[in-house]
């Protein structure tokens, strides 16, 4: 049979065209260290590749995510423990303060002191992350939390919430506080109640903050939650030189109810159901007409005791204690009321106004009205402290949930690339064998076709 010259230069042409182009695909695959090089090459491994890349590089910038939420709450947590340090500094000052050896011009050098402790509280209030935000303004991070209007008048202008970064696909970490839940939430008293002395004492009365018992019997509708002791005090007509003989009573003090109406019960002894609306308790001579007997630091118990048997409420029982030492006068009172909220800088401009007002009167009233104001703040800073560890701890929780996520974005990441190389990488020993295989097909192909093209009959002429 006949070959055309013209076939055969172009199936030679074309069978090393071909050759070399693999030699070429497998030459580029072992130069990259892949198998698929373009999506033709494998079109469902190219695809599955591009869904696990991108996945990949977003569990990536979840890991970059985490990396800055744990540096946003590290500084927070640095600013907190400031914040602890300030606070028990401040409550050793009230401790020091409660010497009652100390005379007003000491009481006023310690209230130098607590001046600048204001100020560092005011400075760290206000403190920034590595970025510029507010670490306690809530959502609003670039406003300033707290201005100051004056001592101890200070306005918070940020929101209650909590910026978050997104560290994994199911979870955002809070890494801002609001300060309204720091410094202006503050519960007063015991939490449950806050317990007073009325400044228009006469005696050297001091009350405790208290104890509830039940706090079901404390929460109970029934229970108005605002009362005053009032205390009575006549000579003893067996001792007129000796102690008085002092009684007390418990008065519901709240004028109307929660639901706006009158509280028919106001002002009306809960013991024996004395209405003081009529006047002042009738007065027999060498008798005590208040119902309970008053003993310096014994218990005050907000119930019907034995032997009452005209109680204004029958077997009333709030669930909560107070007492009162020292020697209260006839008409002072304490006040028993619902704990507030109240704010850490108001809670420092307290404690600066009971040193700069002590006065060191003889008859211990002054002691007394200063003792009473210190303990409702060294409450209150106790309270503050409490506040400010629950947000440490729960930082710190944040803290290690951050690491505990990283961990597993990089667990996930190895999965990742491991999925990827059993798709895209190449199988080494194979594509060695092939790439020698080829190679020497191509140098068959060029030496065949070069003796092929040098064939004519003018050679056997």
């Amino acid at each position: 049979m006949r070959v055309a010259t013209n076939t055969i230069y172009n199936s030679g042409s074309q069978g090393i065209s071909r050759l070399m182009a693999q030699q070429s695909r497998l030459q580029n695959q072992l130069a990259t260290g892949r198998r698929v090089l373009s999506p033709s090459d494998d079109p469902i491994a190219s695809s599955r590749a591009l869904q696990i890349t991108q996945a990949q590089s977003i569990n990536t910038q979840y890991s970059t995510n985490s990396d800055s939420a744990d540096t946003s709450l590290a500084m927070t947590e640095k600013t907190l423990n400031q914040l602890v340090t300030l606070i028990q500094n401040v409550q050793q000052l009230a401790i020091a303060a409660g010497n009652p050896t100390q005379t007003a011009d000491q009481k006023k050098m310690l209230d130098s002191e607590l001046q600048g402790r204001y100020q560092e509280l005011l400075a760290l209030a206000n403190a920034t992350d590595g970025n510029g935000e507010y670490l306690f303004s809530g959502f609003r991070g670039d406003t300033k939390p707290f201005t100051e209007a004056g001592f101890g008048n200070v306005t918070y202008n940020g929101d209650d919430g909590q910026r978050g970064i997104q560290i994994s696909a199911s979870r955002t970490i809070p890494v801002s506080e609001a300060g309204s839940k720091l410094f202006q939430r503050v519960p007063t008293g015991n939490g449950s109640f806050t317990s007073a002395a009325n400044m228009a004492n006469t005696g050297t009365g001091i009350i405790s903050t208290g104890e509830v018992l039940d706090p079901s019997k404390w929460a109970n509708a029934a229970n108005v939650q605002d009362f005053r002791i009032e205390f009575n005090s006549i000579p003893d007509p067996q001792n007129p030189t000796g102690d008085p003989i002092t009684n007390y009573d418990i008065i519901d003090s709240r004028a109307t109810l929660p639901d706006g109406s009158t509280n028919p019960n106001y002002n009306m002894s809960m013991i024996d159901g004395y209405d003081y609306n009529g006047g002042a308790r009738p007065s027999v001579a060498g008798v005590n007409s208040y119902p309970r007997t008053y003993k310096t630091g014994a218990d005050i118990e907000f119930k019907q005791l034995a032997g009452e048997a005209t109680p204004l409420v029958a077997n009333w029982d709030f669930g909560v204690k107070v007492s009162v030492s020292g020697a209260p006068k006839t008409g002072d009172t304490f006040t028993l009321a619902a704990s507030k909220n109240t704010n850490l800088f108001g809670v420092l401009a307290d404690f600066s106004s009971a040193l700069n007002s002590y006065n060191t009167a003889g008859d211990g009233k002054g002691q007394a009205d200063f003792q009473n104001q210190l303990n409702s703040v060294i409450k209150n800073l106790s309270n503050s402290l409490d506040t400010v560890l629950a947000t440490q701890a729960s930082i710190g929780a944040r803290m290690l949930e951050t690491d505990s996520v990283r961990s597993t974005n990089e667990d996930i990441n190895l999965q990742y690339t491991a999925t990827l190389s059993k798709l895209q990488d190449l199988d080494w020993p194979k594509a060695l064998s092939d790439f020698a295989q080829n190679q020497m097909l191509l140098d068959a192909a060029r030496g065949s076709f070069s003796k092929v093209q040098n064939l004519s009959l003018f050679q056997y002429i």
